[in-house]
């Protein structure tokens, strides 16, 4: 089996061997809280007056089950969302119901979190082992949440205790096909609850010193097989959330001071496709630094209620290019140094106001300032600055006994106070165009529950999104031309969505769904822009429509259970039907069954399975359907210790989210849980 080349980082950030594995969990000595699947309800945004769908939300059990380490994984577990990667520059995406995350955003809390220069966010550098729940709006997201939400939001649920002591801990290993060690992880969750206080402090790692490829695939340029090259990462993060209930008990007043420190890094495994003029990036990323430091506070006054958010946001990263495979020398045009230093500030005040018997109200105000600030070996640094503003009504009344209306409004506003542009020739920076705007948006649902055995859901919302400084001022490798008149792309969302419950133990959730989206930013060729070559520019020139269904189950039966979701997407290019939407299946099946064979036993066993997708516009680049298997054996060795076992991708399959870029074969999986109560 090849190992990694020479210096490539390999070394894991925690014990390797199963012996040091047990070693440090049962040092641990930790457990699960109890109510640690409860999402809190400072942390969490709904629209006004209702509870969010549990099919949209996927709990901490729900994470640990299913083995979904990464924010990526974890997603999936919701109908309507599907995992993507960007493998040129190794990064776990998602889409929701066709929508990336530049257009739905990812939340810790209620506040954002998405790097200010793209909008996108890493999902494969956060780990869920400090998470109570993921929670996905689709769509219909509450007016409440601020600006771009153009196709819905995640937000990611802290944890927050409710028992006096709550400790939990694990850890976990993975190995390849030939039983060598690749990868490893260890978390620890301490939560304190007191009468008037709480503290809940989190701490995990993750380390892979590399992946197996599984053994039907055929050596390329940049790869030979075996060993992924430069497929290694390490992630470490550290949260802490101090709580003070000034009211004590269950009251609603709260406080809460969180603070989140998570680093990574990582390398980026060549292309390993055969398509022509694809040629494979040497990459690594040096750093990968997120911290976030923010002050919820929730505050009853009356039957109204007052809930304040402050946050301060940092990300920085380092990206290094080289010229080949040994990482070593940076000469070429295309090898350069790069660094990001980002922060974003911001503020938001919401009112829920209960204006009268069956009616509520909530009112909400948002700022956010994003500064991003960049530069390559041997160039100044360039700065932009963006300011946010948002102001949005959302207001639920209950329609006799069956029947809620909610109705929102908002308007959002950007201004730009500062863009750099950078001359490599003459060395001089200067100032680009500054593109402010603003953006108006709505929406109407009917809610109903006729009866407990099934409720539905109609809704209609008309949302935006504000093109990024990289949409706006990218040079994009020196292939595009900047263009700061860019406007905020916008969709339409049309829903009916319903759940069912036949019977106790049994559970259906489905729903139907279009999109028009206007307005769309899609690149135009411009025919010697850039000296001799032609390159493209960032327009609003674009029109597409998303529609689609979705069907997921819960039935619960004795000592079986059977969950998943099956999901089906069209979308379409209307304004240019050649150039492909890229990176969603057009069908997507989760399945997954557990069997309790002995009290202390419980067997698992899932499958998924997605049809091809494209990778490229132009329709060069595919990459196709797949279906996979895991198998996963759970012992409860007593109330306080469980021992699982199984194995991940079952059949060996050679698979890929994106053309070049397959997925790890065949890989043993060990991990314990320790919890005590």
């Amino acid at each position: 089996m090849p190992l990694p080349i020479a210096n490539t980082p390999s070394r894991l950030p925690f014990p390797a061997s199963a012996a040091g594995c047990a070693a440090a969990l049962l040092a641990a000595s930790l457990a699960q809280a109890q109510g640690a699947d409860a999402p809190e309800r400072i942390g969490t945004v709904t629209i006004t007056g209702t509870q969010p769908r549990s099919a949209d939300t996927a709990t901490a059990t729900q994470l640990r089950e299913a083995d979904a380490l990464t924010t990526g994984a974890a997603l999936e577990l919701v109908p309507g969302v599907v995992q993507s990667k960007v493998g040129a520059r190794n990064e776990q995406m998602a889409y929701v119901r066709g929508f990336d995350l530049r257009q739905v955003p990812v939340f810790v809390d209620g506040v954002p979190i998405y790097v200010p220069y793209d909008g996108y966010v890493d999902l494969g550098r956060f780990t869920t082992f400090d998470l109570a729940a993921v929670q996905v709006d689709k769509g219909l997201s509450s007016m409440l949440y601020g600006a771009n939400t153009l196709g819905g939001a995640i937000n990611l649920v802290g944890r927050r205790p409710t028992r006096p002591l709550e400790l939990e801990g694990g850890s976990g290993l993975e190995a390849g096909r030939q039983l060598q060690l690749q990868s490893h992880w260890a978390y620890a969750n301490l939560g304190l609850r007191q009468e008037r206080f709480y503290a809940q402090a989190s701490v995990s790692g993750y380390g892979q010193s590399a992946f197996d490829l599984p053994a039907g695939f055929t050596a390329t340029k940049a790869e030979d097989g075996g060993a992924r090259e430069n497929s290694w990462a390490r992630d470490r993060k550290y949260a802490l959330k101090l709580g003070w209930l000034p009211q004590g008990g269950d009251a609603r007043d709260e406080v809460s001071l969180n603070v989140i420190d998570q680093h990574g890094t990582k390398g980026t495994p060549p292309y390993a496709g055969n398509v022509a003029g694809v040629t494979p990036r040497y990459w690594r990323w040096p750093y990968w630094d997120k911290q976030s430091l923010y002050l919820l506070s929730r505050t009853a006054l009356g039957a109204h209620t007052l809930t304040l958010r402050v946050f301060r946001d940092t990300f920085r990263n380092s990206l290094f290019t080289y010229d080949d495979a040994t990482y070593t020398t940076q000469k070429k045009p295309s090898s350069f140094q790069s660094w990001y230093d980002d922060f974003s500030n911001g503020a938001s005040a919401q009112l829920d106001v209960a204006a009268a018997p069956g009616n509520t109200l909530g009112m909400a105000a948002h700022w956010k300032r994003d500064i991003h600030r960049e530069h390559n070996a041997g160039e100044p640094v360039r700065h932009f600055d963006d300011t946010t503003q948002s102001l949005a009504l959302e207001d639920s009344q209950q329609l006799g006994e069956h029947f809620t209306l909610v109705a929102g409004l908002g308007h959002d506003t950007r201004r730009t106070s500062q863009a750099q542009d950078y001359n490599s020739s003459t060395k001089a920076v200067s100032e680009f165009a500054h593109g402010d705007g603003g953006t108006t948006n709505g929406q109407l649902a009917l809610l109903a529950r006729p009866s407990e055995a099934w409720q539905w859901r109609a809704s209609l919302a008309r949302k935006s999104r504000f093109p990024t400084i990289k949409d706006r001022y990218s040079y994009r490798l020196g292939t595009a031309l900047p263009n700061a008149a860019l406007k905020p792309e916008r969709a339409t969302h049309a829903e009916l969505a319903a759940t069912i419950t036949p019977w106790a133990g049994l559970q259906f959730d489905a729903a139907v769904f279009a999109s028009h989206i206007d307005d769309l930013i899609q690149s135009v060729t411009i025919a010697t822009a850039c000296g001799a070559n032609a390159c493209v520019q960032a327009q609003n020139i674009g029109r597409a429509r998303a529609r689609g269904a979705e069907l997921g189950w819960d039935w619960k039966a004795g000592a079986w259970r059977l969950d998943g979701h099956y999901q089906w997407l069209d979308r379409r290019n209307l304004s240019a039907p050649t150039v492909r939407l890229t990176d969603t299946p057009r069908q997507q099946l989760l399945a997954h069954v557990a069997w309790r064979v002995l009290p202390a036993v419980t067997l698992h066993a899932s499958a998924k399975a997605a049809s091809m997708r494209w990778s490229s516009s132009d329709s060069l680049q595919r990459a196709a359907g797949f279906g996979l298997a895991d198998l996963k054996a759970q012992w409860q060795a007593n109330p306080q210790l469980s021992l699982e076992a199984g194995v991940h991708n079952l059949n060996d399959r050679l698979y890929a989210y994106a053309d070049g870029y397959p997925e790890p074969g065949r890989q043993w999986l060990l991990q314990a849980h320790l919890k005590l109560r």
